[in-house]
């Protein structure tokens, strides 16, 4: 989807910038990684498809890269994150150029193997909001990720260049996804055994914590030593204690990427709890992560009037 556009685009980039952070097709089948082109010639490296989940926001924090003048793909998610770095002081914009993606969502290649059985790229054709299986047309959205079918905001709010057309409907309107209002309908006892069963499965290998955009801290609070907050072992409290930390650490400031479930090497479904805290937040405060970068974000700003109905 969009390569042409996209390589296109990039040869006229580099001219005035030190490289394009972008994707490329991975080793492996239905996997692109990111990549980083910096010559032309290799602008034919470039890709955009449904299995781009990367959130390139990440790598403009490396230190090799962060005072360069960049052109980054982004994504809706992306764009968000890069905004949010913005506003935080991390990145300059100056020193960017966004290429906005709107986005249709990225594929589960799990949910692909339950449907299909074992993957054959030669089978399948890609669409923007549709698949084509051996001649048989299907929609995208059962094969979302979870992720992606409870996204609200599909098109990049932040770009200086914008790719193809921005996406008409919110995904999660259409898709249906009510995991977030399923958390809504049980009991705070029931919500708390589901995350405390959930985290048990955690073996701490920080992969979340790598993959998230916005985790940039030199020192993690879960490796600190003064003052000592936890230990590095895979104990149900411990684990508990780490990804309740890292929601709150995250509170209006999470994208809702998915980056942090897309990681994880034991299925476990990380992004609800920060998904939850964000809508949380955009009930009680009208502030959405990443949307607005003239917006004051509500946990570090201080207001005698704030709604507090929501704590107990």
């Amino acid at each position: 989807m969009y390569e042409e556009e996209i390589r296109a685009l990039s040869v006229k980039l580099l001219d005035e910038v030190e490289g394009v952070i972008g994707y490329s097709w991975g080793t492996l089948p239905f996997r692109a990684r990111p990549f980083l082109c910096q010559k032309k010639e290799d602008v034919t490296h470039l890709v955009f498809n449904h299995f781009c989940g990367s959130n390139l926001a990440r790598y403009l924090l490396s230190g090799e890269l962060k005072e360069k003048k960049i052109a980054i793909l982004a994504k809706a998610c992306d764009a968000r994150a890069i905004t949010v770095l913005i506003r935080e002081g991390q990145v300059k914009r100056e020193n960017l150029v966004i290429v906005g993606i709107p986005c249709y969502g990225m594929v589960d290649r799990k949910k692909l193997e339950e449907r299909f059985g074992p993957l054959q790229p030669q089978d399948f054709e890609w669409h923007l909001d549709s698949l084509t299986f051996k001649g048989e047309n299907l929609s995208i959205g059962p094969f979302l990720e979870a992720t992606c079918q409870r996204c609200l905001h599909p098109n990049p709010p932040l770009y200086d260049h914008l790719i193809g057309q921005e996406v008409t409907y919110i995904p999660r309107k259409r898709w249906n996804n009510d995991a977030l209002t399923k958390l809504d309908m049980v009991s705070r006892e029931e919500r708390w055994a589901f995350f405390a069963g959930e985290f048990e499965k955690c073996i701490r290998c920080y992969a979340c914590r790598n993959s998230c955009p916005l985790c940039y801290c030199k020192e993690c609070f879960a490796e600190m030593q003064r003052p000592y907050w936890l230990s590095g072992a895979a104990t149900p409290s411990e684990n508990l204690f780490f990804h309740v930390g890292r929601s709150l650490h995250m509170a209006g400031r999470c994208v809702e990427c998915g980056a942090c479930e897309r990681a994880c090497p034991v299925d476990i479904p990380i992004a609800l709890l920060p998904c939850k805290v964000e809508e949380l937040i955009r009930g009680n405060f009208d502030f959405e992560a990443g949307i607005d970068p003239d917006k004051e974000p509500p946990l570090l700003t201080y207001r005698e009037n704030d709604p507090g109905e929501f704590i107990r």
